[in-house]
């Protein structure tokens, strides 16, 4: 089978699209050797490493490239790559973010990982934005297949894009390998010298926009604090992706409010540290209200790092009961939990136990069976 791919995101490992593609094609190769992929490319962003075996890369350009880049994207996703991929006569077209063709000409697949900016009114930006999602969303109704990363992903997409569920599959994300049990002392010890935090501590990475919910993961946090709980530290990675207040409150203020400057330390973490963090800190927390997955969970649990996460959305589906869950918004309820979480050694060695197990479910080559035997569908279905 010979694959063209949407490669927007390829160059971009860190965002979420770009991180499923990487593991989607390495994991698809070790399966099936015999798959070939074009990896198409925005024109000017070439391919800084080594492909591997079977995977060849094809800039595509557009009339705007260098002149409007908000039109050369949208030449890209809906003229461009839909047209290169016939050229090159592939057996079928993979866009792997919520980016479909309006008339694709050959049998596509489009992943849709959530659709935030059509439910959460703070996300769905300006005139110009909610005129794109009003393209895709129309678009997603034409593509052959959709696959989404969750179950609650699936009846999202089934209820506000009007797509039929049988054209909907569900295929999980998994870790990468990278996310595995270490030495926790010497985890602890290298944290300690490179971002000095010290245990305990309660971690969390990821974004820093409204749905994240920091707010109520700080008050917990220092109501905790405040009435004699666990002498612990709460360590925040990440940035702001943006400046409007709407969705990225301002947390250093948050944390002034909650009088908890004493005790919040933010760090900045490279991508490749993250499994050393994980594998130091004494509980993971992740408080989000809408994950249309919820990847650092998931991450932390395949580090042996019991997890606490918001009861919300597609979250109950990634960690089972491998993890405690606290309704998102109950300041209250959190508190009692990390309190709870850091004063019981027994339940810690537990939900790490039984956190290894659950991500032990989700695996790159399980993932790369599943989309391979959605292609091999989808090609049946529109011969």
């Amino acid at each position: 089978m010979h694959l063209a791919i949407n490669a927007m995101f390829w160059s971009q490992p860190t965002v979420g699209s770009g991180q499923y593609l990487r593991m989607l094609v390495h994991a698809m190769l070790s399966v099936a050797p015999d798959v070939r992929v074009t990896l198409l490319l925005p024109a000017g962003r070439p391919v800084a490493e080594p492909l591997p075996p079977n995977v060849q890369a094809a800039p595509v350009p557009t009339p705007f490239d260098g002149r409007n880049a908000n039109l050369a994207k949208v030449w890209f996703e809906q003229i461009a790559v839909p047209r290169a991929a016939l050229r090159l006569n592939a057996d079928l077209l993979h866009v792997p973010y919520f980016a479909p063709p309006l008339r694709p000409p050959l049998p596509t697949v489009v992943t849709i990982l959530d659709i935030i900016p059509l439910l959460l009114p703070e996300y769905r930006g300006r005139a110009a934005v909610r005129l794109y999602m009003r393209l895709v969303a129309r678009a997603a109704r034409h593509a052959t297949q959709i696959i989404t990363i969750s179950h609650h992903s699936a009846s999202d997409i089934i209820r506000h894009l009007g797509c039929q569920a049988a054209r909907v599959a569900v295929v999980h994300l998994a870790a990468g390998a990278q996310f595995r049990p270490r030495d926790r002392t010497l985890s602890e010890t290298e944290v300690a010298a490179r971002y000095s935090v010290t245990p305990p501590f309660v971690y969390y990475v990821g974004g820093l926009d409204a749905r994240k919910n920091l707010a109520t993961l700080v008050w917990a946090f220092a109501r905790m604090r405040y009435a004699g709980g666990p002498p612990a530290t709460l360590v925040i990675a990440g940035r702001a992706a943006g400046n409007d207040p709407r969705m990225f409150p301002d947390l250093d203020a948050i944390i002034m409010f909650a009088r908890a400057g004493a005790f919040v330390k933010r760090i900045d973490v490279p991508y490749e540290d993250a499994p050393l963090l994980y594998g130091a800190a004494t509980v993971f927390a992740f408080p989000s209200r809408y994950e249309g997955f919820g990847l650092p969970p998931l991450e932390a649990m395949a580090c042996g790092t019991p997890v606490i996460v918001a009861d919300a959305a597609s979250l109950p589906e990634v960690v089972g009961d491998a993890a405690l869950r606290v309704p998102a918004e109950d300041v209250t309820g959190w508190s009692a939990a990390l309190w709870r979480m850091l004063a019981d050694d027994a339940l810690r060695a537990d939900l790490s136990r039984r956190g290894l197990e659950r991500a032990a479910q989700f695996s790159p080559d399980r993932m790369a069976r599943e989309t391979l035997a959605i292609y091999a569908a989808t090609r049946n279905s529109s011969g």
